[in-house]
């Protein structure tokens, strides 16, 4: 690639590496990452959406329903997931920009 372009993505990587989304996203993943309960919360939130979709019941999606709701009222997952939705909004906007930029010049 030419080394301005290069230059360019590495201010950009630089900009999202230093931002205070990205730094507080890696703190709320640190501690998410130390909390045994919640990442077996997950595990077995994908575990039992997956078995809803091979053999779909009820008291399935009840169970998944409360682990849902103990997840969202967890303020470390809450934490995590808000800066891990900020982060992906900027990556959003980046892509977006991009893709409008590029298809502008090309049509």
């Amino acid at each position: 690639m030419n080394k301005d372009i290069d230059e360019k993505i590495d201010e950009i990587i630089k900009y999202i590496k230093e931002s205070d989304s990205f730094k507080n996203y890696l703190k709320a993943k640190e501690i998410l990452d130390k909390r045994e309960d919640l990442k077996n919360n997950i595990a077995k939130i994908k575990q039992l959406q997956k078995e809803i979709i091979k053999r779909p019941s009820k008291n399935l999606k009840n169970e998944l329903n409360e682990l849902i709701t103990n997840l969202n009222n967890d303020i470390t997952y809450n934490e995590y997931n808000k800066y891990l939705i900020e982060v992906n909004n900027m990556l959003a906007i980046l892509e977006n920009r991009l893709n409008k930029y590029f298809n502008d010049v090309f049509n």
